[in-house]
This record gives C-alpha cells, sequence and structure tokens, in this order.
C-alpha cells in the first residue's frame, strides 16, 4: 500500500509507493513502504534538519519555509517559494529582492546603498548617490596626513565629488608634507592647509563673498582716458552718452584697445571697473565716470552705467592716448 504524503496545508505532497525512495520532491530522502535500510535514509534526514543542510549550494527542490544554513556567507535563509534569503529581513543582492515585505532592508552590492522597502518600493537609506559614481560627501583621509614641521598627525576631513577630493576640513593650520601634498595639490613642494576650509582647485563665488561680516569686492580697475563728445550734445547730460550703451562701449573698446597693457583691452575688463572718461565739449572739459556692472534689466548683460559727472579746470590738452 502507498503513502500519501501530505503538505501542511494537507494538499498532496506525493505518493510513495511500497519500497520506493523519493530523492527529488523535497530536500529530503521521502521513505516508502518496506524499503531496505531505512535507517540509513533516516538518519540522513536527521542531520539534514539538525544542521539547517548546511553548504555551500542550497539544497536541492526546496519547501516553502525551509531553512538553509549558507556555509560560504555564514548566513541562514529561508525559502519564500522564489529564493533562499535571510530570515531576518535583510537582504544582500545586486538586484531588486522579489516577495518583499515592509520593514525589509536590501543592501544593493551594485550600487553601494542600503535601501529599505516603504511597502511598496525600496527607499534609499544611504549613501545618496550610487556608488558607481564614486564618493561624495565627506570623510575621513585615506591616510594619515601629519605636520610636515613637527610630524604630529592632523584630524582631516576630506570632501569628496564623483570620486574626486575637492577640499579638506582641519581644525588646525599646518603644512602638508610634499608627498601628501603631490597627493592632493599636485605638487611637489609641501603646502599650507588652513584652520578651516582649504580649496584644492578654484573657488567660484556666485554670491557675495564676506569675510569676518565684511562683504569683499572684486578688486576695481580704473581707466582713464580723452574723449571728444561734442557730438552728443549738453555735457551735463550724460544719458546722451550712454544711451542704448552704445556710445560708451563702442568708443571704450576701440580706445582702451590701443592700451598696452592686456589686461585693459576691449575683451578682459573685469566687473566693477571704473572708466574715467575725460569729456570734451566745445572745448570744454568735464570728466564722465562709468563703471561696468550687470544689466539689471537683462541679467547675464554686461554693460557701462554712468555714475557721476564732474568739471575739472586742470585737464590737458585733448588727446587719444590712454592714461592709465
Amino acid at each position: 500500500m502507498a503513502y500519501i504524503i501530505y503538505n501542511t496545508d494537507g494538499t498532496v505532497l506525493v505518493s510513495l509507493a511500497v519500497g520506493d525512495v523519493d530523492n527529488s520532491t523535497t530536500s529530503l530522502d521521502l521513505i516508502g513502504k518496506n524499503v531496505d535500510n531505512y535507517g540509513q535514509y533516516a538518519n540522513n534526514n536527521l542531520v539534514g534538519l539538525l544542521t539547517n543542510f548546511a553548504f555551500n549550494i542550497q539544497p536541492r527542490s526546496p519547501q516553502i519555509g525551509q531553512l538553509w544554513y549558507d556555509t560560504d556567507n555564514a548566513r541562514l535563509n529561508v525559502y519564500n517559494g522564489t529564493s533562499f534569503n535571510p530570515p531576518y529581513g535583510v537582504q544582500v543582492s545586486g538586484t531588486t529582492p522579489t516577495q518583499p515585505s515592509e520593514g525589509d532592508l536590501w543592501y544593493d552590492t551594485i550600487n553601494s546603498q542600503l535601501k529599505i522597502r516603504n511597502g511598496s518600493v525600496y527607499r534609499t537609506i544611504g549613501p545618496d548617490v550610487s556608488g558607481l559614481y564614486g564618493k561624495f560627501g565627506i570623510s575621513t583621509a585615506p591616510t594619515v596626513l601629519r605636520d610636515d614641521d613637527t610630524d604630529v598627525a592632523q584630524a582631516v576631513g576630506v570632501m569628496y565629488s564623483y570620486g574626486t577630493a575637492i577640499g579638506l576640513l582641519t581644525n588646525a593650520t599646518f603644512n602638508m608634507s610634499a608627498a601628501d601634498s603631490l597627493n592632493y595639490f599636485n605638487t611637489s613642494t609641501t603646502s599650507t592647509v588652513v584652520k578651516g576650509v582649504t580649496a584644492l582647485n578654484d573657488l567660484d563665488v556666485k554670491g557675495n563673498l564676506y569675510i569676518d561680516g565684511i562683504r569683499q569686492i572684486p578688486p576695481i580697475q580704473t581707466l582713464t582716458t580723452y574723449y571728444d563728445v561734442s557730438s552728443f550734445g549738453d555735457p551735463d547730460n550724460p544719458v546722451n552718452l550712454e544711451t542704448g550703451n552704445i556710445a560708451i562701449g563702442n568708443f571704450l573698446a576701440l580706445i582702451f584697445s590701443t592700451a598696452t597693457n592686456t589686461l585693459h583691452n576691449e575683451v578682459a575688463y573685469p566687473l566693477y571697473s571704473d572708466a574715467k572718461v575725460v569729456c570734451y565739449y566745445n572745448s570744454t572739459p568735464s570728466v564722465r565716470r562709468f563703471q561696468l556692472i550687470v544689466d539689471p534689466l537683462h541679467p547675464g548683460v554686461q554693460i557701462w552705467k554712468s555714475y557721476d559727472v564732474y568739471y575739472s579746470d586742470g585737464i590737458g590738452a585733448l588727446t587719444n592716448v590712454v592714461v592709465i
């Protein structure tokens, strides 16, 4: 008479004929009636259950709820009907886990990120940026950095972007050794690291820069030239000289392009430069002052803005030579 083996939910798992041993339906050897040496099979089954099938290969034909101890990773796993996963809700894999539960943790080995299941999707716990893009944020220096003068180890944090160091954070000013300077500053001589933040590359300030609470103004370049503005009309009305910004733009570019100092050529005026133009109107001299600013009506466009007009009896003869 055959043995009918049932699952715990009452469904039939397998029918065992007399004398048969089923070693394919489950991870155990299921023993039929009148099997010779049945004790061998029974004892092997007990050892498998005792050790949770400890091996570096998962057991054959696993059943839902079955435990397996993965000897390669020293981890206990449970079968969920599709795959073996840790029973405590943490999975380590390069692919999204199947059949997850709310609150399950998943370490994404491809992106080097820890994620948590919120009921419908996995949300990243950290780091925010995938490891595929390299290191981001602030971390301790990968090697001990010492003061080159005292050999004392320094507390240094390194700021990273796309895996590249872009700055140092320290709590003391010290001289970095030539070897470390080559690493961070690309120079074979010692480099000074200041208490606070040391940028390893350019620092571009888009807003205002304050030092000790004082707003720092970019260096203002004062330019002086002589120009006859008689053809522009009333010398007391500076609007005549800046209408549409055409006149000032045209003659400054032409006159200053003759300067021997290339810093003052027509394509390299620093923002907030001053242009002091000695103007003659019907042989009467006056000084028109202009400043290079960003046009408030057209962001991104620079214009010369007239901001002062005054007369002087001591102005010399009319000339086109630039006076710096």
